[in-house]
């Protein structure tokens, strides 16, 4: 496909997808999306693709479905970039941040350490060994296709723990509470 006949599948076909990306509402950065099927397009021959405008429109979807699982991934164990540029910085932190970082992170140790044998070795097998979800699945005699589960929910309840320890941290009242209980603070 030529850069021209690129531009114009862009201009007529651009807006429809951008549309029909809607439904995720704003959950993804559309125009991004779109940008990145367009630059799939580029890396393949397009003779080979019996209806473009198809093919175009699966990949888009593709893509979006590919981002929001990205996300959600990220999202139960993403590091703040923030704090990600204060590891790597020269700043040293005052003893009050030690202590709150000592905290947090001695909560989420308790909170993994809780979590059930396979949930917990599947993260570590996982994440910190790399290994493939088959190969996890294997060690701990569990279909491959239940991995996936395993880890989702291992970080979900690791994330739920951090949620709960910031909430602590900063008084917000917890929806743990039984209705009804006064508040003995």
């Amino acid at each position: 496909m030529t850069p021209a006949d690129l531009a114009r599948l862009f201009a007529s076909e651009g807006p429809r997808l951008l549309r029909r990306l809607r439904r995720f509402r704003g959950r993804i950065a559309a125009e991004d999306v779109v940008q990145a099927a367009f630059t799939k397009m580029l890396e393949i021959d397009v003779s080979e693709v019996e209806d473009p405008r198809a093919y175009l429109a699966r990949l888009t979807q593709n893509l979006a479905v590919d981002e929001l699982r990205r996300q959600s991934r990220a999202g139960v164990a993403s590091v703040s970039e923030e704090r990600l540029e204060r590891l790597g910085s020269e700043t040293v932190l005052t003893p009050e941040e030690m202590l709150i970082e000592g905290e947090r992170f001695a909560h989420v140790t308790g909170a993994f350490l809780q979590l059930p044998r396979k949930e917990r070795l599947a993260v570590v097998l996982f994440k910190l060994k790399g290994l493939s979800h088959e190969e996890v699945g294997k060690r701990l005699g569990i279909p491959r296709h239940s991995v996936p589960r395993y880890l989702s929910r291992a970080l979900a309840k690791c994330a739920a723990a951090l949620q709960a320890f910031e909430r602590a941290g900063t008084g917000e009242k917890s929806n743990d509470q039984p209705t009804g209980e006064a508040d003995r603070t």
